[in-house]
């Protein structure tokens, strides 16, 4: 879809209102003489919105099956024209075009908030699925379904906080484990991940490997390859050999059964289809051929997914002709930068692909990070895999499993409090009742040294959180500065907190405190803190109490400063900055 210039405003003006008064003639001669069907206004509703807002069924037939437009085709706020139709007859004929009801469908993205360059793999009945967590800790979420859609942590791939303090202690923000794969073998289960490294490193690209018994862990000590390359993924061949993959391209090196050797050099076995940025190989075997997935384009809206095959593992591959498979062509859509796939297959046999994809708030600011997607693949009469039958992402999809569910739409998540680079066990305590305890270490959030904040990953673009923080009654005098942050790494995050004397909002950005609101403030024994995002807007609350409203947080966005590596997304979680022991209890997110 195309957001409709100065040139085109008045004649897209007119068809919207023509749709949304149900003028089907006035409609279809727009259409025949001026109106760009592409078009959409500035929130991204298309002409087939409103034709559903106009109730007009037979209007609505028309747009769908004579102009192709798709009643699943969301909006920037993620509302398709058939969300719109629930309750009128309209539903009922998207129910037949789309072969899924409202109540059948699952949304993407299926993980939300910084849930990055998936991996998914299937054992038995039971999906798992690992992303990558940069620096971190604990690192390397493993997350669990039993229905591809709804996904839950159990457990961590890096737990080891003395081995995560040596390896991730002194790691710039955006560093860390990059693009981890998870992988089965003989009653074990792998993992594998770039270490990506501060720039002044030996090596500033690492592979990490580790492996369980268990899904959810506990792992093994990771062995460190000091390997040049990123995102690596590890395949078994039919003859039990094993090897490791990394980019450009798809360069492939045998590795042990344990993954603890590397036994030959890497090998280019494809390239790409674009020459732009190939990486993230995944190596599949199916009907006698080695499909090669990569992802190209860079991580931007360019980003896509491609695939070739050949008969033997080392090549020649031949690209598919239906190349990129996965790729987003709609500048104006709500779901951008789709690639970096792995193909799981079902036990019936059907074939799904989790991606990573971004979501943007005006079309520039990526503050959640990227996000995981899901979609089916087919396979040609002649053996090639097309997803989402070539149309880019879906926005819904039918339920890859029977509807079990209130709405099939939920994301349950299990995430664990997050600490950048690592955890000083002596300083944080979590109770069972959820509530956690932190002891001030005197670093601010800017300083890398500092261990005391806990962090989650930001679960949409508007949600609320609310923490109410206790003093223990030991301590007499408060000493700190402590309260809740909106976080993206130790360059940009936001303060809300107090002091003995005083509460304050201030933004820290490069290497400065840039902006602060301050007001009197008492601190006895408790305080509670609120704040409601709605996307780049954060409004501030204090016992319940309204404070400012800033309508500008673009550099909590990963576009918000151009310094070091912006690959994550909004974190939002609490602190204490100087030495005092405070106890935090989380309300329930609100979104």
């Amino acid at each position: 879809m195309n957001l409709y210039t100065s040139k085109t405003e008045a004649t897209a003006k007119q068809a919207f209102e023509a749709a949304k008064t149900g003028d089907e003639s006035r409609v279809r001669s727009l259409i025949d003489h001026s109106f760009n069907i592409e078009d959409c206004d500035e929130e991204g509703n298309s002409l087939l919105h409103y034709a559903v807002m106009g109730k007009n069924v037979s209007l609505t037939t028309y747009l769908v099956e004579h102009c192709g437009m798709d009643p699943a085709w969301a909006n920037q706020n993620m509302v398709t024209p058939y969300d719109l139709s629930k309750g009128t007859p309209i539903e009922e004929y998207f129910r037949t075009v789309c072969g899924f009801g409202l109540e059948e469908c699952y949304r993407n993205p299926v993980l939300r908030g910084m849930h990055p360059d998936p991996s998914i793999l299937r054992v038995g009945d039971d999906y798992y699925m690992v992303n990558s967590s940069f620096l971190y800790f604990p690192a390397l979420p493993i997350s669990h379904s039993k229905d591809l859609v709804h996904w839950k942590v159990i457990g961590y791939g890096v737990t080891d906080s003395k081995w995560a303090e040596e390896h991730l202690g002194s790691l710039e923000g955006g560093r860390g484990f990059w693009a981890p794969d998870i992988s089965y073998h003989n009653g074990r289960f792998y993992i594998c991940a770039t270490l990506r490294q501060n720039d002044d490193a030996p090596y500033i690209q690492t592979q990490m490997v580790t492996s369980s018994q268990f899904p959810q862990g506990p792992y093994e000590t990771p062995v460190i390859h000091d390997v040049l390359g990123i995102d690596p993924s590890i395949f078994t061949d039919d003859d039990g050999k094993r090897y490791m993959l990394l980019n450009r391209g798809a360069r492939i090196m045998e590795i042990s059964e344990d993954g603890k050797e590397i036994l030959s050099e890497p090998t280019l076995i494809w390239y790409g289809y674009s020459g732009h940025a190939p990486e993230g190989p995944h190596l599949l075997k199916k009907d006698g051929y080695y499909y090669c997935f990569l992802a190209e384009g860079g991580t931007g809206k360019g980003h896509m997914i491609t695939v070739s095959r050949s008969r033997n593992l080392y090549g020649p591959y031949e690209p598919c002709p239906f190349n990129p498979i996965m790729h987003q062509k709609d500048e104006m859509a709500a779901i951008q930068c789709c690639g970096h796939g792995k193909p799981v297959q079902t036990p019936d046999g059907r074939w799904f692909i989790a991606y990573l994809c971004s979501r943007f708030i005006d079309g520039q600011w990526g503050m959640l990070g990227r996000e995981t997607c899901l979609d089916e693949i087919q396979w040609t009469s002649d053996g090639w895999p097309v997803i989402n039958k070539g149309k880019g992402p879906s926005y819904m999809a039918a339920l890859p499993y029977p509807y079990q569910g209130e709405n099939g739409l939920s994301v349950e998540q299990g995430e664990a409090w997050l600490s950048p680079r690592t955890r000083d066990e002596n300083r944080i305590r979590q109770e069972e009742d959820g509530s956690v305890w932190i002891r001030g270490d005197g670093m601010d959030l800017w300083e890398k040294g500092c261990r005391s904040l806990l962090l989650k990953c930001q679960p949409d673009f508007q949600f609320t959180m609310e923490f109410t923080m206790d003093i223990v009654e030991e301590e007499t005098e408060f000493t700190s500065d402590a309260g809740v942050t909106l976080y993206y790494d130790e360059n940009t995050y936001i303060k809300f907190g107090i002091t003995r004397d005083m509460v304050f909002v201030s933004e820290y950005v490069d290497n400065a405190y840039v902006r602060t609101e301050q007001k009197p403030f008492f601190f006895q024994k408790s305080v509670t803190f609120r704040v409601e995002t709605k996307g780049l807007n954060r409004s501030f609350y204090i016992n319940n109490s309204y404070l400012w409203h800033w309508p500008d947080v673009t550099s909590i966005c990963s576009e918000g400063l151009v310094k070091g590596k912006r690959f994550t997304g909004a974190m939002y979680g609490v602190y204490v900055n100087g030495s005092n022991l405070l106890c935090w209890r989380q309300h329930s997110e609100i979104q």
